[in-house]
Order: C-alpha cells, then sequence, then structure tokens
C-alpha cells in the first residue's frame, strides 16, 4: 500500500486482501492496513471471504474500502 500511496487518490474504491497473522516475513497486518487507508481518508465498507486455520483461527479476509468525501 505504502508503493501506491500517490495513486490512491485516483481510485474511488480499494479491495485489499489482509491478513491477521504473518504468512509472509514482514507483511503488514490487517489492522495496520485498515489504520493506514483510514488515515488517507477512506471508510471501511465491508469484509469478505474470512479464511480460518485447521484450528479454527481467523487467518485472512477482504476488506472493500470507500474513499470518504472531501
Amino acid at each position: 500500500m505504502r508503493g501506491c500511496e500517490g495513486l490512491l487518490e485516483c481510485f474511488a474504491y480499494v479491495y485489499v486482501e489482509a491478513s491477521f497473522v504473518e504468512l509472509y516475513g514482514g507483511q503488514a497486518l490487517a489492522d495496520e492496513v485498515v489504520s493506514f487507508l483510514r488515515e488517507r481518508g477512506w471508510r471501511l465498507e465491508g469484509v469478505y471471504n474470512l479464511a480460518y486455520a485447521s484450528d479454527g483461527r481467523a487467518i485472512q479476509e477482504d476488506f472493500f474500502f470507500v474513499r470518504r468525501s472531501r
């Protein structure tokens, strides 16, 4: 997300998959992704496709954001 931060203003929607546990070294976790977008004027509108580990823990989910009116 940081790499495309300058492009975010070009979009009305963002749909992103984010994890609750680290699956890849150094990845941003879901709470960091949500905070990053909220701080930049995006509103979380929905969550979809929750994936679970075999022990029942939530692993990742898709997040749908809408740009807030300016």
